[in-house]
């Protein structure tokens, strides 16, 4: 399978294939994730490495180099494509640098990143994903990327406060569905008028919240 570049230019590009036992056998891991590391992952490979030096954008405060990591994936025979979350946490928690990670599955690449949880893009078409690399510093580059996959735009500016709505959207979002559930449900007329209320004060803060992303 040949090696994606997720269109970064080639100042950036390493292409170098890493042995999945240094990260196995090496880290604190458990035998759960070090199946997907033998049983997912057939090969390991360090994409890109963006820093100073090689990006030619200046270091921040808190990132000196984001690696764009490739983890192409095995074949699956009931066309179900499993992502390797466990490996992919302990990789974020264990590595110094930051890591835009790229799982590959025949034509179709995912890219993941590691905030306050994991989050990731659906499965897009391989020759139709590419990434930008936009900020002042690395900081702001790492902020961009990941709005990219979070957002699906590039813009850096106040990532974590935009996160911070989108879980509260997402959390808000589960709780209606709850509410609406208990409401069908019951049979007391002032606990479904209770229910209601909250329902409409979450709608209410659904609709600020959306209009802040």
């Amino acid at each position: 399978m040949d090696s994606v570049t997720l269109g970064l230019p080639s100042t950036v590009l390493v292409g170098r294939v890493m042995p999945k036992k240094t990260f196995y056998e090496h880290l604190a891991t458990t035998a759960a994730i070090k199946e997907e590391f033998v049983g997912l992952i057939e090969r390991f490979e360090i994409v890109a490495a963006l820093k100073e030096t090689s990006a030619h954008i200046p270091v921040g405060k808190k990132v000196a180099e984001v690696d764009v990591l490739g983890l192409y994936l095995r074949p699956v025979s009931d066309g179900v494509r499993k992502v390797p979350y466990g490996a992919i946490d302990l990789i974020a928690k264990s590595v110094p640098n930051k890591q835009l990670f790229a799982c590959i599955a025949d034509d179709a690449v995912k890219l993941l990143v590691k905030r306050d949880r994991i989050y990731e893009t659906a499965w897009l078409p391989r020759g139709e994903v590419a990434v930008e690399l936009r900020g002042a510093n690395l900081d702001e580059l790492w902020d961009s990327l990941s709005s990219q996959v979070v957002f699906g735009d590039s813009n850096p500016t106040d990532f974590t406060d935009r996160v911070e709505r989108k879980n509260r959207i997402e959390a808000l979002q589960k709780e209606l569905v709850a509410i609406d559930k208990k409401r069908r449900n019951e049979k007391q007329v002032n606990r479904r008028n209770a229910l209601f209320d909250r329902r409409r004060a979450i709608a209410a803060e659904l609709s600020r919240l959306e209009g802040e992303l």
